[in-house]
């Protein structure tokens, strides 16, 4: 094996790490990409009921009736989004909201759990992303400081071919 050849193979490890450190980032980056529209999705499902619920209450104080048309407390068993229940023995000044506890209807606890479950797999991501990237930073020196030493000895070896050359031919 000539110089040249060694040159190359002797990199080829190196590089075909770098290709798969680059690979796993592209990886990454698009399931971080996929789960962030998912919680763009998710967002706006949230959203949207929100703004309704907002039209609602504006018609309401406008003077229109009410959806059913009765006025008053609604009926026991009744738990709108957001409402909130104190603990037993609390007082009104006491209310910490470590202890208030938000009861949400089933539709809109799912998506809830899916956004935290999102952002948590986002997370992860992000922090197995810099870990890899580190380490194709890493592998990167690495390579170079190898190549560097390969070059010096192939300039050497070419150098010395050059004078081996210019020498036979005079």
């Amino acid at each position: 094996m000539n110089q040249f050849e060694l040159f190359v193979a002797s990199s080829e490890s190196a590089r075909s790490d770098a290709w798969r450190y680059l690979r796993r980032l592209r990886e990454l980056d698009n399931r971080i990409d996929e789960n962030m529209q998912r919680l763009r999705e998710i967002a706006e499902t949230v959203v949207k009921p929100t703004v309704t619920q907002r039209t609602e209450k504006r018609k309401r104080k406008n003077g229109l009736p009410h959806g059913n048309g009765k006025r008053g407390r609604s009926p026991p068993g009744t738990v709108t989004s957001g409402a909130f229940f104190r603990g037993h023995g609390e007082d009104d000044d006491d209310v910490s909201s470590d202890t208030s506890v938000v009861l949400l209807e089933p539709s809109e606890a799912k998506p809830c759990v899916e956004y935290r479950a999102c952002r948590h797999r986002i997370l992860r991501y992000a922090l197995e992303r810099e870990a890899v990237a580190e380490e194709l930073k890493a592998c990167g020196s690495e390579m170079n400081k190898c190549l560097a030493v390969r070059m010096a000895k192939l300039r050497q070896t070419l150098s010395g071919v050059e004078y081996s050359s210019t020498g036979t031919s005079s």
